[in-house]
């Protein structure tokens, strides 16, 4: 194991992960390496590390060689600034990531993506925005049964989602038709329940083992007979929020979600784009992004699941504060160029 000479070397980034067991770390290997590949273009260089390996003067780290694709342990001093990467909401709730977020406050260490972002809360916090509550759909806390029938009975169709979870997981649809049943659709089956109480007496125990919410369901707008979203990727720029890059993804032989995952599959946004959309992605980034940012703290990224629905409205279904790559190269570039720019230009105002 190696110090780490950092004289002369600016900006040093140090990207939060987790580790496998004792040993390994992990999260968006692919997202880490092109990172530190930029940022040595620019005269920086960044490792990755966990908070386990938090030293009481420095972090044990694995640092990238772009040159021959090897990764080496590191010893070096606090980072310049931290990303969180964590890839695991478990993670974020340990003692080690606590008290590895004080040691950075109390070092004035700038900590970029504070948190993982719970879609309800979320709902709370929009609901009442004076200019971006139209584009969030009415959202309850799944606890009482009562209150849920009487949901699905103002909105007859509703989303059923985990609050904590990403890319599709967990999430099925319900439908209250004429005669009282319940139909629920989910990404691989369809199922007929007898009534609501039928329905509640399967899924109850879940609910109280998992936090889940019901949403409002829609009538998305098709593209060739399959539903479709926006994937919009913000990045901080100057002094706010902008769209990197909008990707669409279509829904595969299931029309509950779109996730790649799960069967969808790319759609060019040029088929999709207009001005008018244009300025509006950049509006909804620009104000969830200043929101967020008052009330968690600073986020370098997040992305917005964006809906259309077949009536012409556009929707937020959700916000994620740790994307994912995006499958689209161009897209993936930017984001990389923009993320290292932010954190050199973060450090030069120290």
């Amino acid at each position: 194991m190696t110090s780490l000479n950092l004289r002369n070397i600016n900006p040093f980034i140090g990207i939060l992960t987790s580790k496998k067991g004792d040993r390994n770390l992990v999260g968006n290997i692919p997202l880490f390496r092109s990172i530190q590949q930029e940022i040595l273009e620019i005269g920086g260089t960044s490792v990755v590390f966990s908070s386990d390996d938090i030293l009481s003067n420095g972090i044990k780290a694995a640092k990238y060689d772009p040159s021959n694709h090897t990764w080496e342990t590191v010893l070096a001093p606090f980072p310049h600034l931290v990303y969180n990467r964590v890839p695991f909401r478990k993670h974020e709730d340990t003692t080690a990531f606590k008290e590895a977020v004080t040691l950075f406050k109390e070092q004035s260490i700038p900590f970029y993506n504070p948190c993982f972002l719970n879609k309800y809360d979320c709902y709370l916090q929009f609901k009442d925005h004076l200019d971006l509550k139209p584009y969030f759909l009415p959202t309850i806390k799944i606890e009482d049964k009562t209150e849920l029938e009487e949901f699905l009975l103002t909105h007859r169709s509703l989303y059923i989602k985990q609050a904590n979870s990403s890319m599709g997981k967990g999430i099925h649809i319900i439908n209250l038709k004429r005669d009282g049943k319940v139909l629920l659709v989910d990404q691989s089956h369809q199922a007929i329940y007898h009534d609501f109480h039928d329905y509640w007496g399967k899924w109850s125990n879940i609910f109280l083992k998992i936090f889940y919410i019901a949403q409002q369901a829609v009538s998305p707008q098709l593209y060739q007979g399959k539903r479709y979203d926006f994937r919009i990727l913000a990045v901080f720029q100057g002094e706010k929020h902008v769209p990197v890059g909008v990707g669409i993804r279509q829904s595969g032989n299931q029309q509950v979600t779109t996730h790649i995952p799960n069967g969808g599959k790319l759609l060019p946004y040029s088929q999709f784009q207009t001005k008018e959309q244009d300025l509006l992605i950049k509006k909804i980034v620009e104000l969830c992004g200043k929101d967020l940012n008052r009330k968690y703290g600073f986020f370098a990224e997040f992305s917005i699941d964006l809906g259309l629905t077949s009536e012409g409205r556009y929707v937020i279904y959700e916000i994620n504060s740790k994307p994912m790559s995006f499958d689209e190269k161009t897209i993936e570039e930017k984001r990389v160029k923009m993320l290292c720019e932010l954190f050199r230009s973060t450090i030069e105002k120290k």
